[in-house]
């Protein structure tokens, strides 16, 4: 799903890896999770392999994958940490739903493996919400989010936003305004976007200027 970002980043010089992780209901959080630290130590350990800069890791997700990018950055460790987040339509507070609803929905049961929403669940789903664990010293996070968005509210990119840079982190929000879930469509209401990305990345990273 991250595909519309391949061909600019790819033209833009940055190489890229696309990668999988296990998935609920048979594997439960965070079994997604670890397979992305997993993932960003083995790209560190490779770096010299593809000509890489281990000091320049940027990671980018969208939806499931974005609170798994999230949650991987706020809980980094030396071997983890990486220079830049980039989450689309982030899922940052797990619990908004069912606080609201009193019951979990269907992803949410699978991801955690309980069917109530009581203390136990409570407890799993704020552990797996990158809104509760932001603190100072986390890399810089670019977040986009569409204002039509059905799946994950819009405004959750906004709180999560002002909970990086009330800790001193740097935050930018791209708002695709009509955008839905999902980078399908977004080209029509938000033609720049992925240049807007790219220049981020550049500025971020401090990728120096082509040679002419």
């Amino acid at each position: 799903y991250m595909a519309p970002m391949q061909e600019p980043l790819t033209k833009a010089g940055f190489a890229w890896f696309s990668i999988n992780y296990r998935l609920a209901p048979k594997y439960r959080y965070p079994a997604c999770l670890e397979d992305v630290e997993t993932a960003i130590r083995w790209v560190k350990a490779h770096a010299a392999q593809y000509h890489l800069d281990p000091q320049r890791i940027a990671l980018a997700g969208e939806s499931a994958g974005s609170q798994l990018i999230a949650m991987a950055a706020v809980r980094a460790d030396e071997a983890t940490r990486v220079a830049a987040v980039i989450p689309f339509y982030l899922p940052a507070d797990l619990l908004e739903d069912p606080l609201k609803t009193g019951v979990l929905n269907p992803s949410r049961s699978a991801l955690i493996g309980r069917t109530e929403f009581n203390d136990e669940s409570r407890a799993l789903l704020r552990a797996a919400s990158p809104m509760y664990f932001v603190k100072p010293g986390l890399p810089p996070f670019l977040l986009l989010h569409g204002t039509a968005d059905q799946s994950v509210p819009y405004h959750q990119s906004v709180d999560m936003q002002a909970q990086l840079r009330a800790a001193g982190v740097p935050c930018d929000l791209i708002t695709i305004p009509g955008g839905v879930h999902g980078m399908i469509g977004w080209d029509a209401v938000a033609p720049d976007y992925k240049d807007q990305v790219v220049a981020w990345l550049k500025t971020t990273l401090k990728i120096p200027a082509a040679k002419p």
